[in-house]
């Protein structure tokens, strides 16, 4: 009888396709956690604006009538006004230049994350009510119609207390 040293290839083998199937749940894990991430980055970004907007009508309520029934980025805002120390503002035109503000902070950085995002405020018995959408990561959408959670958008609400 003979003494073996060593591995089959057979057994190599095995061992080569456990290692495979072990490394691909790995990389199935990091992508799945990856998705997650982006997901709760996008929720982040989301809430942080509403929280902006939120604040923004509690300092001026003349803002929640200015908003209309929904903001996206593709909104047309009023024009900024031009007040100075001579000619003080009102307070539709500070509604105004609130609205643009946060409108440019949806544009830049703070909003970039959110894909097609859009922002639904309404007036409920003193209340206000914010539905807040945006289409998921990796997803072909059609236009925005609202600020309901679909296929392929995420979405939430917020009660706020009113003025």
């Amino acid at each position: 009888m003979r003494l073996q040293h060593g591995f089959s290839l057979v057994e190599v083998l095995v061992t080569l396709l456990i290692l495979k199937v072990g490394l691909l749940g790995v990389l199935a894990a990091q992508t799945f956690s990856l998705r997650q991430l982006q997901d709760a980055i996008q929720r982040t970004q989301a809430i942080a604006l509403s929280h902006g907007l939120f604040s923004e009508v509690r300092a001026n309520p003349r803002l929640a009538v200015m908003l209309g029934p929904q903001i996206t980025r593709q909104s047309e805002l009023p024009s900024d006004p031009t007040c100075n120390f001579d000619h003080a503002c009102t307070a539709e035109q500070v509604a105004a230049s609130q609205l643009n503000s946060w409108a440019h902070s949806l544009q830049t950085s703070a909003g970039a994350s959110l894909l097609n995002p859009a922002f639904c405020l309404q007036q409920q018995a003193g209340a206000l009510l914010l539905a807040v959408s945006w289409q998921q990561r990796g997803v072909i959408s059609a236009a925005v119609t609202g600020c309901e959670a679909a296929t392929g958008r995420s979405a939430f609400v917020i009660l706020g207390g009113g003025q």
